[in-house]
């Protein structure tokens, strides 16, 4: 990982204090932290056309950590108020150059808007770090989630997330918006299955007109092992392309991962 002393102190530091503020009475911490591996077959994406012989397969192992704060602001608690911290970092068998590192910090709302619709919208502060310097960045964004309770085992949820990423070489900054619809269904107590598609676009601010999309199509797997470790895979089809002519490409990923809340 490549987060420096003083990050990971800080990141410490405010996990307990959200630890102090929990009430149990009125409020509660959640601490959670993953490692998962991953398999890019396209990880250095090379256009499918004319030939696909030059795509390049890679591993990569991705760690994350966080603590979300939850607090009702209310009797009914219909509405609360969420905050979270987080830091994560992919580190790539092959090709390093790729390697990173995000802190990340969160609030919002969430609410029970009747007995099967609820919302959350959410604002985020980021700072990414690279093996490239001119890639570094700093960022905000912003997401709002719909989510429809069908019946006691299966839902569906509409994304929308705007981002603002600045980076240290002004080409490499952009502006993007995704758009998401997710399905969760629950077959088991203990097994939790989503599926999804989401669209992407970003504006990069380069001198030369530069815009990329990405679709994906997506299908995660989760298994709770016990009460606080879980077992997760996933498979992810990404399809790629840019207002360049000859850019276009495709990737999939498989990854297998385990996670731990408290």
């Amino acid at each position: 990982m490549r987060f420096s002393s003083h990050q990971a102190v800080s990141i410490a530091l405010v996990a307990g204090v959200l630890a102090a503020l929990a009430n149990p009475a009125s409020a509660e911490v959640t601490l959670n932290a993953g490692a998962r591996l991953s398999r890019d077959n396209n990880v250095n994406g090379s256009p499918d056309t004319p030939t696909k012989a030059n795509q390049l397969s890679d591993n990569f192992l991705s760690l994350s950590a966080s603590a979300v704060y939850f607090k009702p602001l209310d009797d009914a608690q219909t509405n609360y108020f969420i905050g979270q911290i987080g830091a994560m970092t992919a580190n790539y068998n092959k090709f390093d150059n790729l390697n990173s590192s995000m802190l990340m910090a969160s609030a919002g709302v969430y609410r029970q808007l009747s007995p099967t619709w609820s919302g959350q919208l959410m604002g985020r502060a980021f700072r990414r770090d690279t093996r490239q310097n001119e890639r570094d960045s700093n960022g905000v964004g912003a997401s709002l989630e719909i989510k429809k309770q069908l019946n006691q085992t299966l839902w569906v949820k509409g994304v929308a997330d705007y981002e603002d990423n600045k980076a240290n070489l002004v080409s490499f900054s952009y502006t993007g918006a995704t758009y998401g619809l997710n399905l969760g269904y629950l077959p088991r107590t203990d097994t939790f299955v989503n599926l999804g598609y989401s669209h992407s676009a970003r504006d990069f601010k380069s001198v030369v007109t530069f815009n990329t999309t990405t679709q994906t199509l997506f299908a995660e797997v989760t298994e709770r092992m016990s009460k606080n470790w879980y077992l997760n895979g996933g498979y992810a089809y990404m399809k790629n392309d840019s207002n360049f002519a000859g850019t276009a490409y495709t990737n999939q990923v498989l990854s297998l991962g385990v996670s731990f809340s408290y």
